[in-house]
C-alpha cells in the first residue's frame, strides 16, 4: 500500500489555508495561472499532489499547467451558454 503524500516542508498549514483562500478569491482565469504557479512552486509541478494538499481539481491544475507550458490560454463558452444578458442588452445606452 502506497503512503499518502506528505505535505510540502517549506509550507506550514496555516499557509496551505491562505492559499487555498488565495484561490477562491480570484476571478475568471486567474485562479488556473495562480495554482498552476504554486503547483510548480511546492509540489514539483504534481497536480495529483496539488489536488491532495490543497484540494484543488486536478483537472484545473493540469489545464493551468498546460497553458503555462505552451502560452495558449483556454477559453470556455459559458458566456455563450449563459442565460444572463449581455451588457449590451441590460444598458442600450452603451452602444
Amino acid at each position: 500500500m502506497l503512503d499518502p503524500p506528505e505535505e510540502p516542508k517549506s509550507l506550514t498549514r496555516s499557509q496551505i489555508e491562505d492559499l487555498r483562500l488565495a484561490a477562491w478569491k480570484m476571478n475568471g482565469l486567474e485562479p488556473r495561472g495562480f495554482q498552476a504557479q504554486m503547483t510548480l512552486k511546492y509540489c514539483q509541478g504534481r497536480a495529483r499532489l496539488a489536488e491532495t494538499i490543497f484540494g484543488w481539481g486536478r483537472e484545473n491544475i493540469d489545464l493551468g499547467l498546460a497553458e503555462k507550458r505552451t502560452g495558449i490560454i483556454c477559453v470556455g463558452l459559458q458566456s455563450a451558454f449563459s442565460t444572463a444578458k449581455r451588457c449590451q442588452e441590460k444598458q442600450p445606452l452603451l452602444l
